[in-house]
């Protein structure tokens, strides 16, 4: 099983500047990286039978400049065979250049040597960390060109801005590395930096080891997020053939946050809207300031801490509601919302002489504020690794028509979504069984297992 653990990190001031400046150079040869990757990319999607006209034709020579064609490998490799011996050793010619294709990440690794004697101040890096830079290049473009089990690719990788960088790794830490001081008080062992303070608020559970660590700058400081394993510990996952006494569904929405099919009302928090006034108060003084001058930097300072302020009330929020939610059941059933699809602009409305009718976009951005604020995409998320962590699950199902149908009769019910804010027509009202019952509370019913042990739509 794998875990991970967070820490506060209380550095002292030369640690600080270290870290932050090890941060820097990690991002400048990130960028650089990247940069070798998209260029190479750019050169090579030129087709070989056409001559387009938004693509250049890039020479063969250039596009092979300063790759070589084979590296030389320099000591005996980890990896052995039944006998012990290594698998590859020293003096083993290995290609660069496979079939056309460079091994980037091979490539890269090996011009670490030369990066450093150009730019000294790679020196002082850690050499894993600096190894882990390249790494992170080669997930992106892997994420890039390599579609997912679900054919998907993401889009095309970006260049790192100062704000946008936050982290880099150890990829190789263990349970030494944690350590006390003379003091008496926890700190964790950073090579090339350091027994460097922290807030060890929880202990690392017996049986597990500490594999990696992270280094993550916050609005409110540095953090360390070790990477914890222990294989002894199976992944649970919850095979629980659903009932109608361990399972229950529930609804998602702005009116209540969640309604339960056994009546369980549960409000909508809204951090967000609690902090709008104060944070646009701030920003507004942060309109006026002069960029990048000192007041503005406090000022900039509170807005995000302000968001992160934000942030944390709801995860911590979600995590009790989560648990709240499984304490009496083993499997959920709940929709599967299209969050992108929900907070989608309006579409245009144009006259009859070409100009611009009014589509409502107005009070859409207010609801969409309230969605985003709501953050039902993470809340399923954090439901979900609840239930994996407790050895249950959740099911989701198509959310079409969930409050359309009697939860008794299943008979079809049609409403509008405009009626939901009429006071009068708030209640589900059934013709045929005559069921009378909220709306919301009405929607989740059909999501919890029919009597036959299978999951009703």
């Amino acid at each position: 099983m794998l875990l991970k653990y967070k820490y506060k990190l209380k550095p002292h001031k030369s640690q600080t500047v270290i870290i932050a400046n090890w941060l820097e150079l990690a991002r400048r040869q990130y960028n650089y990286r990247l940069a070798e990757r998209l260029n190479w990319f750019e050169a090579t999607r030129t087709p070989v039978n056409a001559c387009p006209l938004n693509v250049s034709v890039v020479p063969v020579e250039r596009i092979y400049q300063n790759v070589p064609e084979f590296r030389i490998q320099t000591r005996d490799g980890r990896k052995k065979d039944s006998n012990g011996h290594p698998i590859t050793k020293k003096g083993d010619k290995h290609p660069n250049i496979i079939n056309g294709y460079v091994v980037w990440e091979t490539v890269q690794l090996a011009d670490l040597a030369q990066t450093k004697k150009l730019f000294p101040g790679y020196k002082s890096m850690h050499s894993q960390v600096l190894q882990d830079v390249i790494q992170r290049v080669q997930t992106t473009m892997d994420n890039f060109t390599k579609p997912d089990q679900n054919g998907k690719t993401s889009g095309r990788p970006k260049f790192k801005g100062k704000h946008y960088y936050n982290s880099f790794s150890y990829p190789q830490l263990s349970n030494t590395n944690i350590v006390k001081n003379a003091n008496g008080r926890y700190c964790v062992n950073l090579p090339k930096i350091g027994l460097v303070p922290l807030v060890f608020n929880r202990p690392i559970p017996i049986g597990f080891k500490v594999k990696t660590g992270t280094l993550i700058r916050e609005a409110d400081g540095w953090y360390v997020s070790f990477t914890i394993e222990d294989k002894s510990v199976p992944l649970r996952r919850g095979e629980i053939q659903p009932t109608k006494e361990n399972s229950k569904g529930i609804d998602l929405g702005l009116l209540h946050y969640v309604v339960t099919s056994d009546g369980e009302f549960i409000g909508v928090p809204k951090f967000f809207r609690f902090y709008e006034h104060r944070l646009s108060k701030l920003q507004g003084r942060l309109a006026k300031k002069h960029k990048h001058s000192k007041s503005w930097k406090i000022l900039k300072r509170k807005i995000a801490k302000l968001h992160q302020l934000i942030a944390r009330q709801r995860w911590d929020w979600q995590f009790k509601l989560a648990y709240h939610l499984f304490s009496n059941v083993s499997v959920i059933f709940v929709e599967d919302l299209q969050i992108a699809s929900l907070v989608r602009r309006c579409k245009a409305k144009l006259g009859d002489n070409g100009q611009f009718l009014p589509n409502g976009q107005s009070a859409k951005s207010g609801l969409n504020k309230s969605l985003q604020d709501a953050a039902f995409g993470q809340f399923v998320q954090i439901l979900e690794y609840v239930g994996w962590k407790l050895g249950k699950k959740i099911i989701k199902v198509d959310p079409k028509g969930t409050s359309q149908h009697c939860w008794e009769c299943l008979n079809r019910v049609s409403k509008s979504l405009s009626e939901r804010f009429a006071a009068r027509h708030e209640r589900h009202s059934c013709p045929e069984c005559g069921q009378e019952l909220d709306r919301d509370y009405n929607s989740p019913t059909p999501l919890a297992p029919l009597p036959g042990g299978d999951g009703g739509g």
